[in-house]
This record gives C-alpha cells, structure tokens and sequence, in this order.
C-alpha cells in the first residue's frame, strides 16, 4: 500500500510538470509599420499568383491588396486565435487536484509521525462537456464568419474610393481645362474692355465664371487628396504614397441575379452568418447552464500513514443536490442571451433584405439619369465646340463664350458625378448581396 501511495503521487507530479508551459517574452512593436511603396506591400493571393502594382490597378486589384495589407484586418485576424483557444478549452475537465499533510508525533503511544495524501478530480466535464464544445465550436465560426465580413467590408471600402478618387480625378481635370480656357477668354475681355470695345458689365461674367471653376478646383483638389490619403491608410501606406488607378468598371447587376441572391442571403452573408453562430453558442450554454444544476460532481481518492504504521487508502466523491439555488441565475442570463440574439437575428436580416431591395430601383433612377447627363454633356461640348469656332473668328463675344464654355463644363461634370454614384450604388448592391463571397474560402471582390 505505501509503494502504491508513493507511486501515485510522483506520477501526478511528474505528468503535471511536464504538461506546463512556459513564458516567452512579446515585446510591443516600436515603430509604425507602414509601407512607402504599393512594391512593398504583401502581393500574394492565395493561389499564389502575385498582383502587378507597377501598372494602374482595377478595383478588384485595389480591393485584393486592401484585403492582404489592411492593418485592422490583421488585428482582427488574431482572434481567431482566442477561438481556437477556446474551442481547445472547451469540455476538458479541469486539472486535478491534491493534496497532504504531515503531522508530528508529540506524545501518546505512536512511534512515528503521521501522513496523509488524496487527490480529487471534479467530473463535471463529462456533463457539460458536449454543450460546452458545441458553444466553443459556433463560437469560432461567429469569429471567423466576423472577420470575413470585415474583410469584405474593408475590400468594399477599396473599391469605393478608388471610385471617388477616379471621378474626383477626372472632376479637377475638367475643372483645370475650364480654368485654363475662361483664364485665356477673361484676359482677352479685359483687353477688349481697356480698348472700350466692351462695357465692365459685360467683363463680369467672364470673371464670375473663372472664380466660379477656380473654387470649385481647390474644393475638389482637397477631396481629392483626403480620399487618396484615406486609401493610403486602407491599404497600410504612408500618407501621399501613389496609388495608380485604372478607369473603374462595375457590370450592372442582373434583376435574376438579384433575386435568386436575395433569397439564399441568409445562407451566405458573413455578418448574418456570424449572427446565427451567436445564437447558436448561446442555445448551447443554456444548455450547458441546465445541466450545470447537478454540478459540482467529484471524484477522488485519499489516504495515508497514521502513527503506529497504519497505512489506508479509499475513494472519495461529492455531489451537489440541486435544492435551492439549481443555477438559476445562469440559467435565466443565458435564456435571455439567447433570446436577444434572436431578436437581434430577426432585425439584421430584416435590414439587410430591405436595404439590398431598395437598390435596384435607385441603380435604375441613377442609370436614366446618368445617361441623360452624358447625352446633355455631349451636346453642350457641341455647342462649345461651335462657339469656340465662332469666338476665334470674331463672331462671338467673349463673354457669351465663356457662358457656353462653363455650361458645357458643368455639364461634364455633372455627368462624372452621376456616373460616380451609379458606380457606388452597383458596389453597394454588389456588397450587400453578397456577389463574390466565397464559397471555399477565398475572397473574391464586390465588383468582380
């Protein structure tokens, strides 16, 4: 019996050491880690291919390195870490645990001191166990289905400034021809003004119009750069690095297409998805919190040398009846987390089917009226173009030039716009939708 006693012990000992993990020093990064160039940046895709930088990017393009370089995603990427950690915990029982003592022989007829060793080992795993792992595994798939959603939002984001900068880009070019033109037909009009061939009136509206393109050219200038630097951030890059951008092209999305991923969106959608592991997890810690009642269950053994070299050993366990308390506090908090999640879940889908719903009918708004803009942009640079032939051969004043040329103008610009919010209205369609989301685990693009 002493030899079995002894044995017992160092073998926990032993088993318990050996299983312990040790400390490895993390210190915190010193310096930021952004990068001074689109080279730089992580350019692999998970097929292996590398994405060209040293041309203009797609939006796809741009949204891919979004995904790869985006310092929140990489942030948010760590918790799957704390899910996996989790899940590992889950249903193990907890570590045993002993127990000893020693007594000193003071008087009496003893001839040694005594002794006395027991280990316990808490079974309350083994009844909670399959509730506990089922909560820890949907746990993981909320964490992972929250963090593809980020990833899809964060691509999003990508695509839609690429967009705002392009038309932004293409706005301040319209705006500096302007600036150049009304700058060349203003001087002209002050000429012909000094030489009284013009009363300042008539100077008037060419000046209006050239304050009107120069104000309007350091408006958009400023946008300009904050959507660039706001990229710049996105994708991990110093603030004013270069980002080349390609013209952005969106396919409008098919009516069918819309409807048939309307009705699976519930099934596909990250951020849905993510809410329903919730809901999940939550079912199975109430039913983990249920069978919790009859817990603390253990098990045990003790034993040990008394003082005339009596050696004893035998089991012990302990139940916990469930009387009074029969875990109701975390019964009822669990009940109510679940029904929340449900409520939660229920409002969710709700939004995001009516919010992906309205789309199509502003995409279709914003389609007659883009292609109305572009039709009366096109006819204005007509009439500007005849102008500008009328005003070089004389037949034309400048002022009535510079009207006509700022219209056309405006017109242009108008058209850009228009064509910068139906892009951003298909990209949110696209996104809201779905359309890309993997369906083996590889982020494609909104736009794609």
């Amino acid at each position: 019996m002493r030899r079995v006693f002894l044995a017992l012990t160092s073998s926990l000992l032993t088993g318990m050491l050996a299983g312990c993990a040790g400390y490895h020093p993390a210190p915190l990064p010193e310096a930021p880690d952004l990068r001074g160039s689109l080279a730089a940046l992580n350019r692999t895709l998970p097929d292996g291919k590398a994405l060209n930088v040293a041309a203009p990017l797609s939006l796809q393009d741009v949204a891919a390195l979004a995904v790869l370089n985006n310092p929140d995603l990489a942030a948010a990427r760590a918790q799957h870490q704390l899910g996996e950690a989790d899940l590992l915990a889950a249903g193990r029982p907890p570590d045993p645990s002993i127990s000893g003592g020693f007594a000193a022989l003071l008087s009496g007829p003893g001839a040694m001191p005594a002794l006395t060793g027991g280990f316990t080992q808490d079974l309350g795993a083994l009844i909670t166990g399959p509730a506990d792992r089922a909560a820890a595994r949907a746990g993981l798939k909320q964490i992972d289905e929250g963090i593809l959603w980020q990833e899809w939002q964060v691509a999003a984001k990508a695509e839609q400034l690429a967009i705002n900068i392009r038309a932004a880009q293409a706005t301040l070019a319209s705006l500096r021809r302007d600036e150049t033109l009304l700058g060349g037909v203003s001087e002209s009009v002050q000429q012909q003004i000094a030489a009284h061939n013009l009363t300042s009136n008539e100077g008037v509206t060419a000046l209006s119009a050239l304050a009107s393109v120069q104000s309007a050219a350091a408006s958009i200038a400023q946008t300009a750069q904050q959507e660039a630097d706001a990229l710049d951030a996105l994708l991990g890059l110093r603030p004013h690095t270069p980002v080349p951008l390609a013209t952005p092209h969106l396919a409008p999305p098919a009516p069918k297409a819309v409807q048939a991923a309307l009705a699976s969106l519930p099934t596909r959608r990250p951020d849905l998805l993510a809410l329903r592991f919730g809901y999940e997890q939550a079912d199975a810690k109430l039913r983990a919190a249920i069978l919790a009642q009859f817990l603390p269950i253990s098990i045990g053994g003790s034993g040990g040398r008394d003082t005339s070299d009596v050696w004893s050993f035998g089991p012990q366990f302990s139940l916990t009846l469930p009387l009074f308390n029969r875990n109701r506090r975390a019964i009822k908090a669990a009940d109510a987390t679940r029904g929340a999640l449900r409520a939660q879940y229920q409002a969710a889908l709700d939004n995001a089917e009516g919010a992906a719903a309205a789309l199509p009918r502003q995409i279709t708004l914003l389609q007659s009226a883009s292609q109305a803009a572009q039709e009366q942009a096109a006819q204005a640079r007509a009439m500007a173009r005849g102008a500008a032939r009328a005003y070089g051969a004389g037949q034309l004043s400048g002022p009535a030039y510079a009207n006509l040329a700022a219209l056309a103008g405006e017109r242009q610009r108008n058209a850009i716009t228009l064509h910068a919010q139906l892009q951003n209205a298909e990209l949110s369609l696209a996104t809201l939708l779905g359309f890309g989301l993997p369906q083996d685990g590889v982020l494609e693009h909104p736009a794609s």
